[in-house]
This record gives structure tokens, C-alpha cells and sequence, in this order.
């Protein structure tokens, strides 16, 4: 995975769990919470609520997805770098590429 990537999906979490965005998404709880409770919801109302769920179900997991690639991606190129320096006898250059 090229660098740039790597920083993107970082940048991207990082934004993500921001205090802005967690405001965002404590905002939207009230809203739900509000809408859930009222006793007769108009059919825009029970849409609102049902399409929130999906978009917080696939941003938690599209965050997990993101993760999960960073893990692996760091575990490649690590264990790489690693098996290059023990198969090339290059010494500690290959670790600071």
C-alpha cells in the first residue's frame, strides 16, 4: 500500500473520531432518541431514523474495514523489511528505506 494512502486513511480516522465529528454524531443520537419516543411518527420521520441506523452501521463499519487494512499494511511492511535485512545481509540500511 503506497504511503499516501496509508495517510489518507489515517487522516480520514482521524477526522472521523474528532471532537467536532462526535458532536455530530451525539447530535444525531438526540434526534433519533427524539423521534424514536414520539407516538405517531410521520412515515419521513420513521425514514429518517431507519436510513440514520444504516449510515451509522456502515460508517463503523468502513472504520473497522479502514483499520483493519492499516494494521495489515503496517504488519507487510514491517515483515518485509525484516525478512529483506535477514535474506539480503544489507544491514540497517534496509530498515530506513
Amino acid at each position: 500500500m503506497p504511503k499516501t494512502s496509508d495517510r489518507l486513511i489515517l487522516k480520514f480516522l482521524r477526522e472521523l473520531n474528532s471532537g467536532e465529528v462526535q458532536e455530530t454524531f451525539q447530535s444525531l443520537g438526540y434526534l433519533l432518541e427524539f423521534l424514536e419516543n414520539k407516538e405517531d411518527p410521520d412515515p419521513i420521520e420513521m425514514q429518517i431514523v431507519d436510513s440514520a441506523y444504516q449510515t451509522l452501521e456502515k460508517l463503523k463499519l468502513l472504520e473497522g474495514f479502514l483499520k483493519r487494512y492499516v494494521e495489515e499494511s503496517d504488519k507487510i511492511l514491517k515483515g518485509s523489511k525484516l525478512q529483506k535485512l535477514y535474506d539480503d545481509k544489507s544491514g540497517s540500511s534496509v530498515l530506513f528505506d
